[in-house]
C-alpha cells in the first residue's frame, strides 16, 4: 500500500501530533508498505500568518498534494489532518487518481473550542473576535465539511465518535476509532513495582493554560503552604523558566526545577524516577503523555481530558479530579505521595491498563481502516 500521511504541523518529532505522524510513518514501512509524510514545511512557508494559513489551509494542502502525485507518483490513500483535507475530500479526488481520503482528528476542534470559551469564562483567557467569528465560521466549518467529505472519519476516543455522530457528520459505519500508542521500547523493560522513585511530582508538557497550568501552580502552591516540601519537575514547557516561576508563589520556586524539551529516553528517565505524575488538562486531544508514563508504572493524578477519560479509573489506574478544582488537584496529589500502598497498586494496574498500547497496534488498526476505504471506493466504481 502506498500512503501519504498530511499534516499541518511543524517539522519537529517531539511535538504530539506531528510525533504521531512520524511514528505512524515508522510503523507502516516496518510493516512492508509505502509511506511518505508531508508537514507544513511540505505544505508550503506561506502564508504565515497564523489564521490566514487555517483560512487558506486547504487550498494549500490540495496544491502540495498534487505536486506530490506529479513527483512520487499515485498513493492508494491520503491520510491527512484536520481540516486540511477539504479540497481533496471534496474537489480534488481528480488531482489524486482516486485516492481514498482519510480525514484524521488528533481531537476535534469544536470540543477545544468549547474548552476555549470554558478557560474565558474562567477567567484563564480573553474572547476576541478570531475565537468568537473566524473561528468557527472558518476552521470549525471546515473541520466539518473534512470530515463529510472524506471516505472515513478516524477519531481517537468514543467521546468524539459521538459527537461526529451527534453532528452528523458521518454515518455510525464511516467513523473509526483508532487510538494512538508509545514506543515498543517502553514496555520492553519496564521499571518494577519496587523501583525507587523520589523526584516528586513530574508535569510533563507544553506550559499553555489548556495544559491547566494556572490549577498545576495554585494546587502546587498549596501543598507549599500546607507543609509539603516536595518537588516540581515541569519538563518540555516550551517556554522560558522566568515564565513557568512567574506563575508560583515565592515560596513555591525554591522547589521547582525546569527542564526542556529533551530526548525520549530522558522523558522515560523521568517517568521512572519522579512518584506522581500531574495532569491537570482542561482539554486534550489524546495525551500521548500518560500512555508513556502509565507504561513506566508511574501514579497518576488526572482531570478526565483526553485518554484519561477512559484510562484513568479512580483508586484503580490512578486518582481522577474535576477539571478546574486546584484544591482537589493538591489533594489528590498529596494522598498519592504519602500512600505509597495506594500508589504502588494504582501504578501496576496502570501498566497493565496500557501494555498492549503501542504503535505497531496502533499502525495495524489503522491499515484496517484505509482497507475498508479502499475497499469501499472500488465497489463503488
Amino acid at each position: 500500500m502506498r500512503i501519504l500521511l498530511v499534516g499541518d504541523y511543524p517539522p519537529d518529532a517531539r511535538l504530539g501530533s506531528t510525533k504521531v505522524l512520524v511514528k505512524l510513518q515508522e510503523e507502516f514501512r516496518a510493516l512492508g508498505h509505502s509511506c511518505d509524510l508531508m508537514l507544513s514545511d511540505g505544505i508550503g512557508q506561506r502564508p504565515r500568518a497564523f489564521h490566514l494559513r487555517q483560512a487558506l489551509g486547504p487550498v494549500a494542502a490540495w496544491s502540495a498534494v498534487r505536486r506530490a502525485f506529479k513527483d512520487a507518483g499515485p498513493y492508494d490513500v491520503i491520510d491527512v489532518a484536520s481540516a486540511e483535507g477539504l479540497w481533496l475530500a471534496s474537489l480534488g479526488r481528480r488531482a489524486v487518481n482516486g485516492a481514498s481520503i482519510i480525514s484524521r482528528s488528533n481531537g476535534l476542534e469544536h470540543l477545544n473550542y468549547r474548552r476555549m470559551l470554558d478557560d474565558a469564562d474562567a477567567g484563564l483567557g480573553s474572547k476576541p473576535w478570531t475565537r468568537r467569528w473566524f473561528h468557527p465560521a472558518f476552521r470549525l466549518t471546515q473541520v466539518a465539511a473534512t470530515a463529510r467529505a472524506a471516505d472515513r472519519l478516524l477519531v481517537l476516543n468514543d467521546g468524539d465518535r459521538a459527537f461526529a455522530i451527534e453532528r452528523h457528520w458521518k454515518p455510525e459505519s464511516a467513523i473509526d476509532v483508532v487510538p494512538h500508542g508509545v514506543s515498543r521500547r517502553f514496555f520492553e523493560n519496564p521499571p518494577s513495582a519496587s523501583a525507587p522513585r523520589g523526584r516528586g511530582i513530574l508535569f510533563c508538557g507544553t506550559w499553555t493554560p489548556v495544559k491547566g497550568v494556572t490549577y498545576l501552580a495554585d494546587a502546587f502552591g498549596r501543598l507549599v503552604r500546607g507543609g509539603r516540601r516536595v518537588n516540581l519537575t515541569i519538563l518540555g514547557g516550551a517556554v522560558p523558566p522566568a515564565v513557568i516561576e512567574s506563575a508560583f508563589l515565592p515560596e513555591a520556586r525554591e522547589l521547582l526545577t525546569i527542564v526542556d524539551r529533551v530526548p525520549e529516553d530522558a522523558v522515560m528517565s523521568a517517568y521512572r524516577e519522579h512518584d506522581v505524575l500531574a495532569w491537570s488538562s482542561t482539554y486534550e486531544g489524546f495525551g500521548m503523555v500518560l500512555v508513556e508514563a502509565m507504561s513506566q508504572r508511574l501514579p497518576i493524578v488526572a482531570t478526565p481530558a483526553g485518554c484519561a477519560s477512559s484510562l484513568i479509573q479512580h483508586e484503580r489506574t490512578g486518582l481522577s479530579v474535576p477539571p478546574r478544582d486546584p484544591a482537589a488537584l493538591a489533594a489528590a496529589l498529596d494522598r498519592m505521595l504519602t500512600d505509597r500502598d495506594l500508589a504502588a497498586r494504582c501504578g501496576d494496574a496502570a501498566f497493565e491498563e496500557v501494555r498492549g498500547m503501542t504503535w505497531t497496534r496502533t499502525a495495524e488498526r489503522t491499515l484496517e481502516v484505509y482497507q475498508k476505504a479502499i475497499s469501499a471506493r472500488h465497489h463503488a466504481s
